[in-house]
C-alpha cells in the first residue's frame, strides 16, 4: 500500500531557510512529503484552522510573535497537530521550554540533514498519536473502572451493616452467613473485573514497548499453545481449527507474536457464531524483505459493517463484553513491525496482516529524543 504523503506547515518568514527546508524533504526517499509554508504566525494559524496539516515545523522569531509566546499561540491552535521548534544555536533555551510546554522536538537551524529532518517529522507524529491514545485510556479506564469501584464500596459498607446488626441482635447469624456469602461474591466479582482491565491495559502498553530481545519464533509453535489453552472454549463451542502446516518464523519478541495470535485466535472464538464454527490461521508467505503474511479467519457473521473503520480503536466495544482493547494491542504490535492489518467480511470475519522481521530502523520503534542537530 502506497504511503500518502505527509502534510508538513512550515511557518518560517526567512526565504533562504524556507528554501532549504523544501529541498531537503524532497530529498528524502522513504516517505513524501506535502511542505506548505505561511510567512507570519497568523498566516500559519489561519491555514491550521482549515485543517488538514500533519505536523508544523515553527520558527519561533517571526515578524509578528517572538520567542516563546510564538510557540504558544501556535500549540493553543494547533488542535493536536504536533509541533517542531527550529532554532538557533543561542536560543535553545527557548526552545527546552517549548518542549517543556508541548513541542514534540526542536531542532537547529544550519546543521542540516533531510534524514534528520524526515525522522524527526515521523516521530513526532507517532509520539503525538501515543499522547492522543494515552488521553483516551485515562478518559476511558476512569469510565470503566467506575462500576466495579462502586460495586467494592457498596459491598463494604454491606459488610458494615451486617455487622452492625448482628452487634444489635436484629440479625440471626445463619441470615448473615447468607448475606455476607451473597456480598462476597460480588465483591469478587467486581475484583475480577477491575483486575481484567489492569492486566488488559499492561498488555497494551507491552505491545507498544521495543523488545529487549528478539528472535526466531516459531509461529506454529506458538499457535498451537494457544490452542492447547483454549481448549475448553474450543471445545464448548465445537470449533474446528485449521491452520496451515508451515506456519513460518518471524524474528520478533516471542511475547509479542503470542499477544497477536491470541488475541486474534481468542476474538474469533468469542465471536465466531455459526452453527458449524470453523477457524482458519494461514501463512500466505513472505517476501525477500523479511515481511510475513498472515490470515486469521472465522465463518460467523463478521463484523458489523458500521464497526470495521472503529474496530482497532482502543476501548471500541463491538459488543458490550471485554474492555475493548484486544485489538488495538494487536495493531500495536503489527505496526511496531512496520506492518500492516486490515480486516473485512469474507464469509465471516477475515483478519490478513503483515509483520516484518525485528528492525529498530521503524519509526514506532524508535525512543524519544530531543534536540537533534539537523
Amino acid at each position: 500500500m502506497e504511503r500518502q504523503p505527509i502534510n508538513v506547515l512550515l511557518i518560517e518568514d526567512n526565504p533562504g531557510d524556507a528554501r532549504l527546508m523544501s529541498e531537503l524533504l524532497t530529498e528524502v526517499k522513504v516517505v513524501s512529503f506535502r511542505l506548505e509554508r505561511a510567512e507570519r504566525l497568523q498566516q500559519g494559524l489561519d491555514r491550521l484552522a482549515r485543517g488538514g496539516i500533519d505536523v508544523v515545523l515553527l520558527d519561533l522569531s517571526l515578524p509578528d510573535s517572538h520567542g516563546l509566546e510564538t510557540f504558544t499561540a501556535a500549540y493553543t491552535n494547533a488542535r493536536g497537530v504536533p509541533i517542531i521548534v527550529l532554532t538557533g544555536l543561542d536560543d535553545e533555551t527557548v526552545a527546552i521550554n517549548a518542549v517543556k510546554e508541548g513541542a514534540q522536538d526542536y531542532l537547529f537551524k544550519g546543521q542540516v540533514d533531510g534524514e534528520l529532518i524526515s525522522r524527526a517529522i515521523r516521530y513526532a507524529i507517532e509520539r503525538q498519536k501515543m499522547l492522543k491514545e494515552l488521553e483516551g485510556y485515562a478518559q476511558t479506564v476512569s469510565h470503566d473502572l467506575k462500576n466495579p469501584l462502586a460495586a467494592i464500596k457498596m459491598g463494604s459498607d454491606t459488610l458494615r451493616e451486617i455487622l452492625r446488626h448482628l452487634r444489635e441482635g436484629d440479625m440471626t447469624q445463619k441470615e448473615s452467613n447468607e448475606e455476607i456469602l451473597d456480598t462476597a461474591e460480588s465483591i469478587g466479582k467486581s475484583v475480577m473485573k477491575a483486575s481484567a482491565l489492569v492486566n488488559d491495559l499492561l498488555s497494551l502498553a507491552e505491545a507498544g514497548q521495543v523488545p529487549s530481545h528478539v528472535s526466531e519464533v516459531d509461529v506454529g509453535e506458538v499457535v498451537d499453545r494457544i490452542t492447547r489453552e483454549r481448549q475448553a472454549d474450543i471445545d464448548e463451542k465445537g470449533i474446528r481449527i485449521n491452520r496451515s502446516e508451515d506456519l513460518g518464523s518471524v524474528l520478533a519478541s516471542e511475547t509479542h507474536v503470542y499477544q497477536l495470535f491470541t488475541n486474534l485466535i481468542g476474538n474469533a472464538i468469542r465471536h465466531n457464531d455459526s452453527a458449524e464454527p470453523v477457524i482458519e490461521v494461514s501463512y500466505l508467505g513472505h517476501n525477500g524483505d523479511g515481511a510475513h503474511r498472515y490470515v486469521v479467519k472465522d465463518n460467523g457473521s463478521g463484523v458489523p459493517p458500521a464497526d470495521i473503520s472503529n474496530i482497532f480503536q482502543p476501548f471500541y466495544k463491538v459488543k458490550s463484553d471485554g474492555a475493548g482493547i484486544g485489538l488495538a494491542t494487536v495493531q500495536k504490535i503489527v505496526k511496531l513491525y512496520g506492518g500492516e492489518i486490515s480486516v473485512h467480511n469474507d464469509e465471516g470475519a477475515r483478519f490478513e496482516f503483515v509483520i516484518k522481521d525485528f528492525s529498530k530502523d521503524e519509526p514506532s520503534a524508535e525512543a524519544f529524543s530531543t534536540g537533534r542537530a539537523i
